[in-house]
């Protein structure tokens, strides 16, 4: 989740708003359809490229090992997991996402 994020810069509500039909497969990598935005006053949404990486932390191949484990074909991309590793089928909430951003062994933020 967070590869994607910052390869495609979304903001938190963006991308737990991103469904699995919103994902197009491309050979350079992936388009990601962004169908609403805070910034999309008119609401036409818009096309994001996520190209794939040149490092081990390719965003395209961690979205794709993601929507591997998920095995649907419809409904939200990024889904609760919880303690037990069991995805669940409900939306991820924006706000879960600072919370996963949080270095939580010494209580700050991965990022300033």
């Amino acid at each position: 989740m967070l590869l994607i994020g910052w390869a495609g810069g979304f903001r938190s509500s963006e991308l737990v708003g991103l469904d699995l039909n919103d994902v197009e497969e491309v050979r350079e990598g992936r388009v990601l359809h962004l169908r609403r935005s805070k910034t999309d006053q008119m609401g036409q949404g818009r096309k994001i490229g996520i190209p794939l990486g040149r490092t081990r932390h390719c965003p395209v191949a961690a979205l794709s090992a993601w929507l591997g484990i998920l095995n649907k074909d419809e409904g939200p991309i990024f889904r609760p997991v919880d303690r037990h590793g069991n995805v669940q089928p409900d939306r991820l909430r924006a706000d879960a996402v600072s919370t996963i951003l949080e270095f939580p062994r010494f209580g700050r933020r991965l990022w300033a």
